[in-house]
């Protein structure tokens, strides 16, 4: 569907993301994102209380997808690990296709105040109680190490998904052919069931000295 013939309130989202994404979301004014979406000044409230509001609400209508996306993965793939590299897998498309819809979860809601309020919460950490949910079935089920409780193993995963995110966009001497997504993928899945630490090395017990001679 073109844009011209989606919604207004969606077209100023979209406006909002490429705005935020290019300018930084302190950067810019409301005259802004209703000059890119090319709608009235004055119409923009019609939608939305504030620019505040305005980013906000893409949190919330992605993060749903988000959630929405989780819970169609749960219904559709038996296999826990299957399915923690296939929700890896939608996120990493999503940033591939939307990049500066990423950005701006990425890096400006989380430094909006109203982000932490108990409703915002909410709903984000929803995503972290699916994962939780996955790993305790993985770990059941004998796939993922149990040295990590579940809610821990979402929070790692998250933070590795993340920063790999934000090497991908930020840092310009990362190497991506030497570091491909696919590499990253399976090593985040693979430290998520067995660990970081290699296992002690075995050591032969000494030979019991005999008790008649003393020797071994």
């Amino acid at each position: 569907m073109k844009e011209k013939n989606l919604p207004k309130r969606d077209i100023i989202l979209n406006a909002a993301i490429r705005v935020f994404a290019e300018q930084g979301y302190h950067s810019c004014r409301t005259l802004d994102i209703s000059n890119e979406a090319g709608v009235a000044y004055g119409s923009l409230y019609h939608y939305f209380k504030s620019k505040d509001d305005i980013l906000l609400s893409i949190f919330r209508e992605r993060w749903k997808l988000l959630l929405a996306q989780m819970d169609r993965m749960n219904e559709e793939i038996d296999d826990p690990e299957k399915r923690l590299i296939a929700i890896f897998d939608f996120i990493f498309r999503s940033y591939e296709n939307y990049p500066d819809m990423m950005k701006v979860l990425i890096m400006d809601v989380p430094r909006l105040k109203q982000f932490y309020s108990p409703e915002n919460q909410k709903l984000y950490n929803r995503f972290f109680t699916g994962l939780a949910e996955i790993f305790r079935e993985g770990q059941e089920r004998g796939i993922f190490s149990r040295q990590i409780s579940p809610i821990t193993a979402s929070f790692v995963f998250n933070g590795a998904v993340d920063t790999t995110i934000r090497q991908y966009v930020y840092n310009p001497e990362l190497n991506r052919v030497a570091h491909p997504v696919r590499d990253i993928k399976r090593e985040i899945v693979a430290l998520l069931k067995k660990g970081v630490l290699a296992e002690a090395p075995k050591t032969e017990k000494p030979a019991a000295k005999s008790p008649r001679t003393g020797q071994k």
